[in-house]
């Protein structure tokens, strides 16, 4: 099945938008954080994952846009 490939820039966005929640994430366990922060933590943890497993998608979609027919 051929995908349409995803606009490279967006790509870029995404993955920087990424890393700056990354970022957050691997700070956010140094605070004391209630209860409900902690599952507000494992559910924003989640979320994480899930939006960048569809990254990776998006760029393996890209990769086999570009990738020279064999």
């Amino acid at each position: 099945m051929t995908h349409p490939a995803p606009c490279l820039t967006q790509l870029a966005d995404d993955l920087e938008n990424h890393g700056n929640l990354l970022a957050l994430l691997s700070e956010l366990p140094a605070i004391k954080l209630s209860e409900r922060g902690r599952i507000g933590l494992i559910q924003f943890s989640i979320n994480l994952r899930e939006d960048f497993q569809r990254i990776e998608t998006q760029f393996e979609h890209y990769r086999a846009s570009i990738a020279p027919s064999c």
